[in-house]
């Protein structure tokens, strides 16, 4: 299933507060080296600004399978403060656009369940499930930092991202894009998928998912 839980919510679902923030450690430390832990988890001081986490889970609530994190540009972000040398002399400030960080899969739990051949599906549903959110929220525009690995994932998943800045002061080349929210392009997205239906549906009862 896939639904949003807000910043100020997930402590009601620790399993899956836990679940993500570990799988975020495993992608951008361990795997990636983007950032550094301290424990087993990858917590930065975004998450205290009441973000919005789409999440991926099985039928139950209990297994998280993907996740990303969504904060309007109006506030402090990681694209300004962490990657703003990618920045082209634009102020994207504003309450109607938003970043996109802290993509990403568990590809072990996909294994383990025998789900890897769906992993691009998953992908695509995120993002399905980030476009009905914007939509509700008043979103128009998502930004988001990649690099030429992952510029090539949201190729595939069918995505449009128009590159609008570069850096190469980081390891790798860190690029910036930009796509619409529109009801356009989630009509395109969900044709993509074979899926009229809305995807993003109530999150489980957190006695649920504590359980």
């Amino acid at each position: 299933m896939y639904f949003i839980l807000e910043g100020s919510q997930i402590d009601h679902w620790p399993e899956l507060r836990d679940a993500m923030f570990t799988l975020r450690a495993k992608v951008f430390a361990q795997d990636l080296g983007w950032v550094k832990v301290d424990g087993e988890r990858e917590v930065d001081r975004y998450d205290a600004l009441n973000p919005i986490y789409v999440l991926h889970t099985d039928a139950s609530g209990e297994i998280l399978y993907a996740c990303g994190r969504l904060m309007p540009t109006s506030g402090p972000t990681l694209l300004a403060d962490v990657f703003g040398q990618t920045l082209p002399d634009i102020n994207f400030a504003a309450p109607h656009v938003w970043e996109i960080t802290r993509l990403c899969v568990d590809d072990a739990a996909l294994r383990r369940d025998g789900l890897c051949d769906q992993r691009m599906a998953i992908l695509r549903s995120l993002h399905v499930a980030a476009l009905e959110f914007g939509l509700s929220a008043g979103v128009e525009t998502y930004l988001a930092n990649f690099d030429p690995l992952r510029q090539r994932m949201w190729r595939r998943m069918g995505v449009t991202f128009d590159v609008i800045g570069r850096s190469d002061a980081f390891s790798v080349p860190v690029l910036l894009g930009v796509t619409e929210v529109s009801e356009t392009v989630l009509a395109q997205a969900r044709r993509r998928l074979c899926q009229a239906a809305p995807i993003l549906c109530k999150p489980p009862h957190p006695m649920l998912a504590a359980a």
